[in-house]
């Protein structure tokens, strides 16, 4: 039986709500995110994938990143000018972890070393997938891993943050739990976030970032909100629960049927690789709650090797310290955008001369 693009819209919507809503009324951290991520998940591999538009999408990671930049005050600034040694260590040892899974997976020849090592970056997952696009990789591959890797982190960082997370949230959009579903809002505050989210997408498009939807409204939000020209940021609970959803839609798309079968044969190992990264990064996270005082819960959020935008969603929606989170999130971003790139091309050339075939090739 065919259903039309408005009944398959429909379901997908009506779905989303009674999972979204029922996760969120349940007290699981970025519930609002879940729950659609599962219902786009379950009509992807019935073979009716339902897309947002890019522009949504866009418009969903820009208020996001709007989000982000309400945790990044000047006390925030201040903490990374004393404890900048911390936050540079976290990102990088991050970064050591997740590159060495992929050299891992090269190593072991359970995928070519190409797509092992762009579908191991944290953090950056189109730019990966469009490099590994355009040095003729399999970048299915590359998106398959990484989402798979976005949707594990997720899941468990959201599950961790429910029993450990002891701590409150900063920010004015950060407690979005605190905020009206609809009015009333602050004008002002309202005003000035979708200001942000409006001209940080237009910015960051303009300078070229790698991922403009979220790291321009980030960028612009954070200087002025940490310099003082804007004091806080607020929008609808309503709002963001529609950011949540379309980013969970965003997600949860990439799972098409198509790409479950090219990949069946690693994915058990990729299953394994996924969650011995979240087993380290978490060994790190025991370690960085101890130096820098923090919530394990915190300290595993922010060393957590997911995308920005979900860890996000999963920090603000948590009794976490959402200033920390994501100031080390942002941290490892720019250790990714100034070393990921050439490390990766160099590693992959590393393993350019032993080819392994994939699925299709068997």
């Amino acid at each position: 039986m065919k259903f039309s693009a408005v009944q398959r819209w429909s379901a997908l919507i009506a779905l989303s709500l009674v999972l979204g809503i029922g996760g969120d009324r349940l007290g699981i951290p970025a519930g609002l995110m879940l729950g659609p991520m599962f219902a786009a998940i379950a009509f992807a591999l019935r073979n009716k994938p339902t897309n947002a538009s890019p522009g949504l999408f866009a418009a969903a990671q820009s208020i996001v990143g709007c989000l982000i930049a309400s945790s990044m005050g000047p006390e925030v600034v201040a903490r990374f000018a004393s404890d900048w040694p911390i936050f540079v260590g976290g990102a990088f040892a991050t970064l050591f972890v997740a590159f060495g899974t992929g050299v891992l997976l090269a190593s072991l020849r359970i995928l070519p070393g190409a797509v092992a090592i762009w579908g191991s970056a944290p953090g950056l997952a189109t730019a990966m997938v469009l490099m590994a696009k355009d040095s003729g990789e399999d970048f299915r591959m590359v998106a398959f891993m990484t989402y798979v890797r976005v949707v594990m982190v997720t899941l468990g960082a959201s599950a961790l943050a429910m029993v450990l997370g002891d701590e409150s949230g900063t920010g004015a959009v950060a407690s979005s739990a605190s905020q009206p579903w609809f009015w009333p809002v602050a004008p002002l505050p309202l005003v000035a976030t979708l200001a942000v989210a409006a001209g940080g997408l237009v910015l960051g498009r303009l300078v070229r970032l790698p991922a403009p939807n979220i790291l321009g409204p980030l960028v612009l939000g954070t200087v002025l909100h940490a310099s003082g020209v804007i004091e806080a940021f607020a929008v609808p609970r309503a709002l963001l629960a529609l950011a949540y959803m379309i980013v969970g839609w965003g997600i949860g798309a990439r799972f098409t049927l198509d790409t479950i079968r090219r990949a069946r044969s690693v994915f058990p190992a990729v299953l394994i690789a996924v969650a011995a990264m979240m087993a380290t990064c978490f060994a790190f996270g025991l370690l960085l709650s101890r130096v820098a005082g923090v919530s394990i819960a915190t300290a595993y959020l922010a060393t957590s090797p997911g995308g920005m935008d979900s860890i996000a969603i999963v920090a603000a929606s948590s009794p976490v310290d959402v200033g920390f989170v994501m100031t080390l999130q942002t941290a490892r971003m720019a250790a990714i955008l100034l070393t990921g790139p050439w490390l990766a091309r160099t590693i992959a050339r590393h393993f350019a001369d032993k080819p392994i075939p994939t699925p299709e090739d068997e």
